[in-house]
């Protein structure tokens, strides 16, 4: 009697499970048809678009030294003396350590040929240093690119200015992106009088992207004039962020 008790409780047991798994499948599949592809009736496909202007706050340079000599550790000894000048112009402007870091360092030698021994001959020596520097008070990029160039550097390149928090600016413009996205939704669905339901599928289309409008004096250009007080104009970046949304009704 108690085998047959325990049997029909298992029984019951399946049956209840059976029917609860049935029934979340019923609800995960309401959306799919038997092809196994969404089922799209009656929704609404809209896009958004999200664009934040911001003013930079911070900048990234690379400043560097390229200093050539017929002997090696010559070409070393003065492209070190002259990053230490330069090093301790830039930390004059409080600059922090952690703020800057070494991205080449090399030494190669210079080759001409000799026609009289008919093979290419060692002339010289480059060797060159170059560090990138991040600044976060962009008003001194000019002041720090004429110190530096002072100093002794010949290498100034890529100038890139960006905003430290860069993930808050980019979930603002994803907010926009989706409040475009209903606003077009609702205007089509208010056109055959329905009413826009929840979103059956949101899609973020954009990887963070920020863009420079506006741009920066070439520091090259700079190192070749007699000028003082380079002139640096950081613009504006576009911050984008882009949405696809199925909306049911």
């Amino acid at each position: 009697m108690k085998n047959k008790t325990f049997i029909l409780s298992a029984l019951l047991a399946l049956v209840l499970i059976g029917g609860y798994v049935l029934g979340s499948t019923s609800q995960i599949t309401d959306n799919v048809l038997a092809d196994g592809k969404e089922d799209l009736t009656n929704t609404i496909t809209v896009s958004g678009e999200g664009v934040i202007k911001v003013k930079p706050d911070i900048a990234y340079i690379n400043i560097g030294v390229e200093t050539v000599s017929k002997n090696s550790k010559d070409a070393q000894i003065e492209n070190k003396n002259k990053m230490v000048n330069i090093m301790n112009e830039i930390k004059s402007f409080k600059i922090k350590d952690d703020d800057i870091k070494t991205i080449e360092y090399s030494i190669t030698s210079k080759k001409e040929y000799d026609r009289e021994k008919g093979k290419s001959v060692i002339t010289g020596y480059m060797v060159r240093n170059v560090v990138q520097i991040t600044i976060r008070d962009i008003d001194n990029v000019g002041k720090i690119i004429d110190r530096a160039s002072e100093a002794g550097a010949n290498l100034i390149t890529n100038i890139n200015f960006s905003v430290e928090d860069k993930e808050k600016y980019y979930l603002d413009a994803l907010k926009m992106a989706m409040e475009k996205a209903r606003k077009k939704g609702t205007a089509i669905a208010d056109t055959f009088g329905v009413k826009l339901g929840m979103p059956y599928k949101v899609v973020e289309m954009s990887d963070i992207n920020y863009s420079i409008i506006g741009g920066y004096r070439d520091a090259f250009t700079y190192l070749k004039e007699d000028a003082v007080n380079t002139p640096i104009s950081q613009g504006e970046l576009e911050v984008r962020a882009k949405v696809n949304v199925i909306y049911k009704y």
